[in-house]
């Protein structure tokens, strides 16, 4: 069985380096043609999904539909797919929040979340939790995840088994596939598959 985690298009909050969490916010013309990039790219290598699993955040549903060709009552909701709440902070511009344990994108290891934000440990419980249900309700074919940012950094971070300080190390573009493979109980991410939506529209 073959796992495909998508992040979602660019939006203007992206664009502007805002903090965006459970904000419902729309692609914008960069991200739906990054959405309709991947699609192609996707198409073109003869992908196609037997089940879709989406956040349900309108931006990362917006996406699968552009993606995939397919409606969102297609999509399986998993709220274990939504970004890490950023409470209060979330719309303010990441320069606004100085110090290592303000700033998840400055020391990831020291983050302590704001007012009504989530932790980097439940973030975790959370995608890993869902990591491990579609190991567990899966055992043949081509699944797709759609999910946002800091939530597929972990997710990366837990396959790897890297530490929380590190959740920045890998790059994870607007439209970008990680391509994981489940054989038995292990995650294996093929690093030799993935699809780099972001080099060819930025």
């Amino acid at each position: 069985m073959r796992l495909y985690i998508l992040r979602h298009g660019q939006t203007d909050l992206n664009s502007e380096k805002r903090f965006q969490g459970h904000m419902q916010t729309e692609l914008n013309d960069v991200g739906i043609a990054q959405s309709e990039k991947v699609g192609e790219l996707l198409r073109e290598r003869g992908i196609k999904f037997d089940k879709i699993y989406c956040s349900p955040l309108e931006r990362a549903i917006k996406t699968a539909e552009i993606a995939t060709s397919e409606t969102r009552d297609k999509f399986i909701i998993d709220d274990d797919l939504t970004e890490i709440d950023f409470g209060i902070n979330e719309g303010r511009k990441y320069e606004e929040l100085q110090g290592s344990k303000n700033n998840i994108f400055l020391s990831p290891g020291n983050y302590m979340p704001p007012e009504g934000g989530e932790s980097l440990e439940t973030l975790k419980f959370r995608v890993k939790r869902f990591l491990e249900r579609v190991r567990d309700e899966n055992d043949e074919g081509n699944i797709l995840a759609v999910s946002h940012g800091t939530a597929i950094h972990m997710m990366l971070l837990y396959m790897r088994g890297m530490e929380f300080s590190d959740l920045w190390t890998e790059h994870v573009g607007n439209c970008n596939v990680t391509v994981v493979d489940i054989e038995g109980w292990e995650l294996k991410i093929r690093d030799d598959l993935q699809i780099e939506t972001d080099k060819y529209v930025k």
